[in-house]
């Protein structure tokens, strides 16, 4: 993941998940890459994207 415009890298963290429950990834842009008004951010897939479409933990 970087930050398109600037392609400056972005950091990442994974939390929370459990077995086939995805958990949550949070970005972290260096602030010398964020706007004022809005980031966007680009990325790319190693293959096709396999969305969760489950409830979550019961």
């Amino acid at each position: 993941m970087s930050v398109l415009g600037t392609g400056a890298e972005l950091g990442r963290e994974a939390t929370g998940g459990l077995l086939e429950v995805p958990g949550v990834t949070w970005l972290d842009a260096p602030a010398a890459d964020v706007d004022e008004y809005a980031t966007v951010a680009a990325g790319e897939l190693d293959g096709e994207l396999d969305l969760y479409r489950g409830t979550g933990r019961t």
